[in-house]
C-alpha cells in the first residue's frame, strides 16, 4: 500500500485538532458554571407556546428537559382526541408530531422520527415495521439473530452475526451492541422513535458511523394510569398488552409495567407436520420501570425487561428452492456461447439420484414447489433480558450529570435441517449464539453561557460473545447428497444388465460416510471500548448556531476459534490421520483408495479393519482395484463434511484509538425557516477473526477500521401557522475500508467437495471504497380539516466505488475461467433502493360527543433493489408499495376503542429471491380487531 506524506500530515493535523477541541470541552467538566433553572427553561417553553398556540396543552406536559435533549413528550390518549367544533383532528397525534418537529427543526443533522402515537394506531411494536415507517432506513428481511439496519442503504449485513452494527441503537440511552437485541425485542409504550443519519458519537452513546436509531419509552410518573388493548385476527393471532402506572409513595417513588404476549400462526403451513407454521410469531416481553425522585436535584429511573424464550420458524428457515437457469452468463470459450449448468451438481440433479428416486412420494417436483413439505425441523429459539440504572444529579440550576449503568444479554439457537422430506442435514442444526454486554457512561449537560451549552462525557463497553457457533448434524442421506458425481457413480454403480441391483458395499459406504457425525466450528469474541467525547453548541448571534464535537475511543478486539468433531457418527474408520493440527487417528489414502506410506502400525491395522466391516475381506491389501476406489471415494465424502478443522486459535487482535467529530452551522432565515449544513467524519473498529485453517491451524485473517467522512446540507420549514413541517436534505458520504459479509475462496473445499462450484469461506471483509448519496424529505401536514399527514421519502444512489474482488454470484460460478471473484466497481450496494418513502395519513371526526370516527392509513413503498450480497442480477426483486389501514370508533373521550386492523390491504407480493435458484413468498394480507381502552 503506497502512503502519501501530504496525506499523512493531514490526517494527524486533522486528528490534533479533534483532541484539541475534545480536551477544551472536557477542561469545561470541573468549572463551576451559571446555568438557568428549571423555570427558564419552563419560560423557553412558554415562548414557544405563545408563538404556536396548538402547542400549549403539550408542552404543559413536557415538564424541564436537560440541556441537549429532547424535552419528554406526554402520552395521548390511546383513542383519538377529536372534539365538537375543532377541525384539528386527533390533537394527541398532532401536538406529538409537532413537538418532534419544533425540536428537530434547529438539528445541524439529518434526523427524522416517528411518534408513538402513530405506531399505536397500527399495534405496531416490533423493531421493522416502526424503522421501515421512517425515512431512508430498512432492516434486513432475516431472522433477528441474523439482521442488519441500514441507513441510506448502508449497514446490510444479512447474516452479519457477530458483526458490530454500522447503524446503532439505542432504547432509553442505553446501547444495543448487537442488531440481534434490536430486531428480537417488542417495544412497547413507546413515545419517539428517532433516525439520526451519519456518523455519531460526539454526543455519547456507542459510536457509529452510518446513523443510529433512538427509541424513548414512557417515564413513570405521579399520576395513576391504566391501559389495555387486545388484538384477534386472521391466523390465530392473539396480541395483548397491558400498562400500569403510578405512585408508590407520591413524589418520591412511581413505577410503571408494560407486558405484551404476541402470538399468531404463520401463513406458510407444513404439509408433513402441520405442528408448526412457518413465520409464526411467539414473544411475550415484560418491561418494569421505577422513578426515583428523593429531592428535586435527584432522580434515578431503574429499568429491567425481559423476553423469555420464544419458538418461531421465521424468514430464513426456509427458502423455496428453483431450478436453475440453463446457463451461466458468462462465455464457455470452446463454444462461444453461454456455459451450459451442469444440473448433475445442482440440487434438484442430485435429487434424480437412485438414492433419492427410491421415494416415490418426493421428487424435484415436491422440491422446487412453493410449499413447505419438510421433516425434522425446529423452531428457532430467542431470549433477551436486561436492566439499567439512569441517575440523574442536578450540579446547579442548569447543570446535570448523568449515570447510566446497563447490563443486557442475548441468546439464540437455530433449529433447521435439510428442508425437505430427506435428511442429509438433520436438525437441530445452524447457529447458536450467547451473547452479553455491560456499558457505563457519565454525561454532564451544562450551559456554561447563555449562549453556549455543553454536553461531555467517558464511556465503557464490554461486549462478549461466550459462544459464537455453527453446527452441522449430518443424517442418513447425507454420503448420498453431497458426493461429487464421481463419487456417487463408484459408490452407487449401476449394471446396465440389472438396473435394479444395488452394490450393498457402496451403498452400506454411502450410509454411513456421515451418518450421525456432528461438525463444529466455535467462536468466541471480546470486545472493549473506552471513550471521551465533548460537544459544544454556541448560538453565535440571534441567527447563527455553531456546534462542534468530538470523540476518541480506544477500541480492542480479541477472537479465538475452534473447528472440531463434536460426534463421530458411524464411520470414525474414514477419518484421515490427521487434519491440519488435529489428530483424529484413522488412516490416509489417496482419491483411489491407495494406502500412503506415512501410515503406520495403528493406521495399517485400522485400515485391515475397514475392509473387513464393508468388504468381508481380512486384509485391505486383499482390497480389489473398485473396492478400494469405492473406499477412496467415501473417505473423500467424508472428508469435506470434515472440512478444515483446527485446534483453537487466537486470531490477531485489533488493537486501535478511533477519532468521530462533528462540525455544523444551523442559520434562521426567519423564524420559520432555517438552513444548516455539516461535515461529520466516522470511524468503526476493526474485526479480529479465524477464517480457515492451515497445517498450523486457524488463519487469522484481520479487518482493518472502517472510516467516513459525510457532508449534509439541509432546510427546515414550519410554515401556514405550524400545519407545515418539512425538512430537506441533501447528503454525501464516503466510506474507505467498508466492512461487510464477504466469501473468502477455498480451493481446498473446492477440491474436497468436487462438484464443480467454487467454495467459499464466510467472513467479514473490507470494501475498499463505498459512496452514498442522494435527498431525503420529511413533510408534516395539519391544513386539512380533521387530517394529519406526514410523508418520509429518500432518493439514494449508494454504490461500491470500489470493490475489485466480489465474490461471484451464482451465474458467474461454475467452472469460470475468470476465476472466483469478480470486479463490482460501480454495483449498487445490496438492499439499497434508489427510491423508499413512507406516507401517514390520519382522519379523525368527531361525530358527537366523546365519539369520534378515526380512519388511518399507512403506504410504504420502495422501488427495486438487489437481495443478495453477491450481488445476483436474479436477486432483483421489483417496486412495490404496502398499505396499512386501520379505521374505528372512539368513545368516551378516548377512554375506549374499538378498530378494523388490515395489513397489505392490496395483498401486493413483496416476494424475492434470495439467490439466483431460491425464492422467499412475501407476507400476505392480514385482518384483524383491535380493542382499547384506559382508566
Amino acid at each position: 500500500m503506497s502512503f502519501s506524506p501530504s496525506l499523512g500530515i493531514a490526517r494527524s493535523a486533522s486528528r490534533r485538532r479533534w483532541w484539541a477541541l475534545l480536551l477544551a470541552g472536557v477542561a469545561l467538566l470541573p468549572a463551576p458554571v451559571p446555568a438557568q433553572d428549571a423555570e427558564a427553561l419552563r419560560q423557553r417553553h412558554a415562548a414557544l407556546q405563545d408563538e404556536v398556540a396548538q402547542l400549549r396543552a403539550t408542552l404543559a406536559r413536557a415538564g424541564a428537559a436537560v440541556p441537549g435533549e429532547p424535552a419528554p413528550v406526554a402520552a395521548a390518549s390511546i383513542a383519538p382526541a377529536a372534539t365538537m367544533g375543532d377541525d384539528r383532528g386527533d390533537r394527541g397525534l398532532d401536538d406529538a408530531i409537532t413537538v418532534t418537529a419544533v425540536r428537530l427543526k434547529d438539528a445541524p443533522r439529518s434526523t427524522s422520527a416517528v411518534t408513538g402515537e402513530e405506531l399505536e394506531k397500527f399495534q405496531i411494536n416490533n423493531f421493522r415495521d416502526i424503522v421501515n415507517r421512517i425515512g431512508n432506513v430498512r432492516t434486513s428481511w432475516n431472522n433477528p439473530n441474523t439482521a442488519s439496519i441500514f441507513v441510506r442503504g448502508v449497514g446490510w449485513a444479512a447474516g452479519a452475526g457477530v458483526l458490530e452494527p454500522s447503524v446503532g441503537v439505542a432504547v432509553d440511552d442505553v446501547s444495543h451492541g448487537i442488531s440481534a437485541i434490536s430486531a428480537l425485542s417488542n417495544y412497547l409504550d413507546v413515545e419517539t422513535v428517532e433516525v439520526v443519519r451519519g456518523p455519531t458519537g460526539s454526543d455519547g452513546l456507542r459510536a457509529t458511523d452510518a446513523g443510529r436509531v433512538v427509541i424513548r419509552t414512557r417515564k413513570p410518573s405521579f399520576t395513576p394510569e391504566a391501559e389495555a388493548a387486545v388484538t384477534v385476527g386472521q391466523r390465530n393471532t392473539l396480541v395483548a398488552t397491558a400498562v400500569l402506572g403510578g405512585p408508590i409513595v407520591d413524589d418520591l417513588l412511581a413505577y410503571r409495567v408494560s407486558i405484551n404476549r404476541e402470538q399468531a400462526d404463520g401463513p406458510y403451513k407444513n404439509r408433513n407436520d402441520t405442528h408448526f407454521t412457518w413465520r409464526n410469531t411467539d414473544r411475550t416481553s415484560v418491561r418494569a420501570q421505577l422513578l426515583v425522585t428523593p429531592s428535586p436535584a435527584i432522580e434515578a429511573r431503574l429499568i429491567a425487561d425481559v423476553t423469555p424464550t420464544n419458538r418461531e420458524i421465521c424468514e430464513n428457515c426456509f427458502a423455496f428452492n428453483l431450478v436453475s437457469p440453463p446457463t451461466y452468463d458468462w462465455i464457455d470459450p470452446a463454444t462461444g456461447r453461454p456455459a451450459a449448468v451442469n444440473y448433475a451438481n445442482e440440487d434438484t440433479g442430485h435429487l434424480e439420484r437412485r438414492w433419492f428416486r427410491q421415494r416415490s412420494d418426493y421428487s424435484v417436483r415436491d422440491f422446487t414447489a412453493k410449499a413447505i413439505n419438510t421433516i425434522g425441523e425446529y423452531p428457532n429459539t430467542y431470549a433477551t433480558k436486561g436492566a439499567s440504572g439512569d441517575i440523574r444529579l442536578t450540579l446547579a440550576p442548569d447543570t446535570v450529570l448523568r449515570s447510566i449503568t446497563a447490563w443486557r444479554d442475548y441468546a439464540f439457537s437455530q433449529g433447521a435441517g435439510s428442508h425437505t422430506q430427506f435428511e442429509w442435514l438433520r436438525a437441530p442444526r445452524g447457529t447458536q449464539t450467547t451473547f452479553e454486554q455491560w456499558s457505563q457512561e457519565l454525561r454532564l449537560d451544562a450551559r456554561p453561557l447563555k449562549e453556549l451549552s455543553y454536553r461531555g462525557g467517558l464511556f465503557a463497553y464490554r461486549g462478549l460473545f461466550p459462544n459464537y457457533s455453527q453446527t452441522e448434524r449430518y443424517g442418513s442421506d447425507a454420503g448420498a447428497w453431497y458426493a461429487s458425481p464421481a463419487q456417487y457413480a463408484l459408490l452407487d454403480p449401476v449394471d446396465p444388465a440389472l438396473p435394479d441391483a444395488v452394490d450393498p458395499a457402496g451403498r452400506g459406504l454411502l450410509l454411513n460416510a456421515a451418518d450421525a457425525l456432528i461438525t463444529k466450528r466455535q467462536e468466541r469474541y471480546l470486545n472493549r471500548t473506552l471513550a471521551a467525547y465533548s460537544h459544544l453548541s454556541w448560538d453565535a448571534s440571534a441567527r447563527l448556531t455553531l456546534d462542534a464535537g468530538a470523540r476518541v475511543s480506544r477500541e480492542t478486539r480479541h477472537s479465538q476459534a475452534r473447528s472440531f468433531i463434536q460426534s463421530e457418527g458411524f464411520a470414525a474408520e474414514l477419518d484421515p490421520a490427521r487434519v491440519n493440527d488435529v489428530v483424529l487417528g484413522g488412516f490416509d489414502s489417496d482419491e483411489q483408495g491407495v494406502l500412503t506410506a506415512d501410515n503406520g502400525a495403528a493406521q495399517r491395522a485400522l485400515a485391515d479393519r475397514t475392509a473387513q466391516k464393508y468388504f468381508h475381506v481380512a486384509n485391505y491389501a486383499d482390497l480389489t482395484d473398485a473396492q478400494r476406489a469405492q473406499l477412496g471415494a467415501a473417505k473423500g465424502v467424508r472428508a469435506a463434511r470434515l472440512g478444515a478443522l483446527y485446534r483453537r486459535s487466537e486470531a490477531e487482535p485489533y488493537r486501535g484509538t478511533l477519532v468521530t467529530g462533528d462540525l455544523a452551522a444551523s442559520y434562521k432565515l426567519t423564524s420559520e425557516h432555517t438552513i444548516v449544513a455539516s461535515y461529520r467524519h466516522g470511524e468503526k473498529p476493526g474485526v479480529a477473526q479465524i477464517v480457515g485453517a492451515s497445517a498450523a491451524g486457524g488463519t487469522s485473517l484481520p479487518v482493518a477500521a472502517e472510516r467516513v467522512d459525510a457532508y449534509e446540507l439541509g432546510v427546515r420549514t414550519i410554515a401556514l401557522a405550524h400545519k407545515l413541517q418539512a425538512s430537506a436534505t441533501g447528503f454525501r458520504e464516503n466510506f474507505a475500508d467498508y466492512i461487510q459479509p464477504t466469501f473468502v475462496f477455498d480451493p481446498v473445499q473446492s477440491a474436497l467437495n468436487g462438484d464443480g462450484h467454487p467454495a467459499y469461506r464466510a467472513a467479514l471483509g473490507n470494501v475498499p471504497r463505498v459512496r452514498s448519496q442522494g435527498v431525503e424529505l420529511d413533510v408534516a401536514l395539519f391544513a386539512i380539516p380533521y387530517t394529519t399527514l406526514r410523508f418520509a421519502g429518500a432518493y439514494t444512489d449508494a454504490h461500491y466505488r470500489s470493490f475489485p474482488r466480489a465474490p461471484v454470484p451464482g451465474e458467474l460460478g461454475g467452472d469460470n475461467p475468470a476465476g472466483p471473484y469478480h470486479d463490482a466497481s460501480g454495483s449498487t450496494l445490496p438492499g439499497a433502493p434508489r427510491w423508499s418513502g413512507n406516507l401517514f395519513g390520519d382522519w379523525s371526526y368527531p361525530i358527537a360527543p366523546g365519539r369520534v370516527l378515526h380512519v388511518d392509513v399507512n403506504h410504504n413503498f420502495q422501488s427495486g433493489y438487489l437481495a443478495d450480497t453477491t450481488l445476483s442480477r436474479y436477486t432483483r426483486t421489483h417496486a412495490w408499495g404496502i398499505t396499512d389501514i386501520s379505521a374505528g370508533l372512539g368513545l368516551g373521550d378516548g377512554r375506549f376503542d374499538v378498530a378494523l386492523l388490515v395489513r397489505n390491504l392490496l395483498d401486493v407480493d413483496n416476494s424475492l429471491q434470495p439467490s439466483w435458484n431460491q425464492y422467499k413468498p412475501g407476507i400476505p394480507r392480514w385482518v384483524g380487531v383491535q380493542l382499547r381502552g384506559s382508566l
